[in-house]
């Protein structure tokens, strides 16, 4: 008789994503540090997630060694069984650390590149929140049970924190997980909306700023399985909670590096001669906008500015007849073609009551 046996599906799961993740993320590492040369503390927290990921699958594939998406009754010996939960456990502790630092790297990013103190004071929350959540689902899931083994080893004396009230935590954080996927998805979808680009440019860039939401999907799914967790029968029912877990982070890596992968994308164009090497561009929208006003002058250039550097960072937008920096075309290359963009995105400081210029670094 077959042996009912779910753990293959979820090792396809982590080869997949653990290799793509991984690949998006040294693509990025690539980029930040050969060609813009510039490895901000956002990065520092994608390569940290990755790690932190790897050792999750590495965590998963060896629970399915030991009987992970088997029945009890059919992991032989029985104290593979032990083993396994064990590594289900070092499973939720990883998906936790790993998560909590996607969603920091994709928040700092996003820190340096807007200028509006109502988005800052956005993402600052969502940033917060993040880390609160994360801190405080590490803790009660690492100290669930006293003895901290008590939670594979059955046989110990010890007591534990009821699984509804383990259930209940995991749902709070996940939609506060959700909350901040579609925090960085919708804020920077409203910055594109008011660039000085065409209609075209920007609902090309709306798919790459969406793919946050396809990690929060997977978290809505993972929502469904959560309940299967108090079934006896542990190890089989709780395989889906992994799979989903797998995916929600390795889609998070994989959206949180795509999008600084501009530079590469436009060098592999320029090699196959699909793009010309002049400079990325955005159309100047008028004499208006080429200069700082002192005083009480608008910000609304500053921030127009900052944005259209925010475009940059995500695709080639050409413009028909001035360059970002008001120079004419040809004169002088643009500073995204071997800078990082917190180079390029310009912060607010004031001055004896004047606007000032200051270049941010990270």
């Amino acid at each position: 008789m077959e042996i009912d046996n779910r753990g293959p599906p979820l090792q396809v799961v982590c080869y997949v994503f653990g290799v793509l993740a991984s690949v998006a993320t040294l693509l990025r590492c690539y980029v930040r540090l050969y060609l813009v040369k510039s490895f901000g503390v956002d990065d520092y927290f994608m390569a940290l997630a990755l790690v932190l990921f790897i050792a999750f699958v590495a965590s998963a594939l060896v629970g399915v060694h030991f009987g992970a998406g088997r029945h009890l009754t059919d992991i032989l010996p029985q104290t593979n069984i032990k083993h396994a939960i064990q590594c289900w456990w070092f499973c939720y502790l990883w998906y936790c650390l790993s998560i909590t630092a996607v969603k920091v790297s994709i928040c700092w990013f996003l820190l340096r590149v807007i200028v509006k103190r109502i988005h800052l004071w956005i993402i600052y929350f969502v940033l917060g929140l993040n880390i609160v959540s994360g801190v405080a689902f590490f803790f009660i899931t690492l100290l669930q049970c006293k003895p901290v083994y008590a939670f594979w080893d059955r046989q110990v004396p010890g007591d534990c924190l009821g699984m509804d009230a383990v259930i209940a935590v995991t749902y709070v954080y996940g939609a506060c997980g959700i909350i901040c996927d579609f925090t960085c998805t919708i804020l920077p979808m409203v910055i594109i909306w008011g660039l000085n680009m065409n209609k075209r440019s920007k609902w090309v860039l709306m798919p790459i700023m969406t793919l946050a939401c396809v990690a929060s999907a997977a978290t809505v799914v993972r929502f469904v399985y959560c309940k299967d967790a108090k079934d006896p029968d542990f190890l089989y029912a709780t395989i889906n909670i992994v799979i989903w877990s797998t995916i929600e982070q390795g889609v998070a890596i994989m959206a949180g590096s795509l999008a600084t992968l501009r530079p590469l994308l436009r060098q592999v164009a320029q090699n196959l001669g699909f793009s010309s090497t002049g400079p990325s561009q955005l159309k100047d929208t008028g004499e208006n906008n080429s200069r700082f006003k002192d005083g009480t002058g608008s910000r609304n250039k500053l921030a127009s500015r900052n944005n259209d550097q925010f475009a940059l960072g995500v695709i080639e937008s050409q413009g028909n007849d001035r360059s970002l920096n008001g120079h004419p075309h040809g004169e002088r290359r643009e500073p995204w073609d071997n800078e990082s963009e917190e180079e390029l995105t310009q912060g607010l400081g004031k001055s004896k009551g004047h606007t000032v210029l200051s270049t941010a670094h990270v």
